[in-house]
């Protein structure tokens, strides 16, 4: 997983990864980023004046690596939602049951052990079939549709996700009229 989150935080960067391996001598990485012209100055005045984007309904985020799941928690309370966390599809499952409110939305990761995000979306669905859901994985999006774990259109972030972009893909996905198929 470490070289997948690699490989998809220098892709979003417009960037590429050249490697080199031989036996008994080592690999060698070489990663190349385009070049910012801006001063540091101005990306952060470009990137404290956009607002983020708030709502007030109830997201089930499912994560199983605890630090992404304490930031995205973090981050969408910051913003208004309210969050129901869990670290794996039974937990989800469960929470789910206990909550009697709707659920708007679930956030998950589609690669976790046990069960899969769209086997816990499956499950999800004919108890909650107004929930719409959100992929994300450290995985690029190619990766994942070309090998079968998630259907081409299907909503979806890569991790790692900045703040901005997870809160604007959770506002879009809440906005969107149809409840997409799991």
């Amino acid at each position: 997983m470490g070289l997948s989150t690699v490989y998809g935080i220098v892709k979003q960067s417009g960037g590429s990864i050249w490697v080199y391996s031989e036996p008994g001598l080592g690999t060698t990485f070489k990663i190349y980023l385009p070049r910012v012209d801006e001063s540091i100055e101005e990306v952060r005045e470009k990137a404290t004046g956009e607002k983020l984007s708030r709502g007030g309904e109830t997201i089930l985020l499912v994560e199983d690596e605890e630090s992404v799941r304490r930031l995205s928690v973090q981050i969408l309370k910051r913003q208004g939602y309210k969050v129901l966390e869990a670290s794996c599809g039974n937990d989800a499952l469960v929470l789910s049951k206990e909550h009697k409110e709707p659920i708007h939305i679930m956030l998950t990761d589609v690669v976790m052990p046990r069960m899969s995000g769209p086997e816990l979306a499956s499950q999800l669905r004919p108890t909650h079939p107004t929930m719409k859901v959100l992929y994300m994985s450290g995985y690029t999006d190619n990766t994942i549709v070309n090998h079968g774990v998630l259907e081409e259109g299907i909503n979806y972030i890569q991790k790692p996700f900045t703040v901005d972009s997870l809160t604007k893909r959770v506002r879009e996905v809440l906005d969107k009229d149809s409840i997409p198929a799991v």
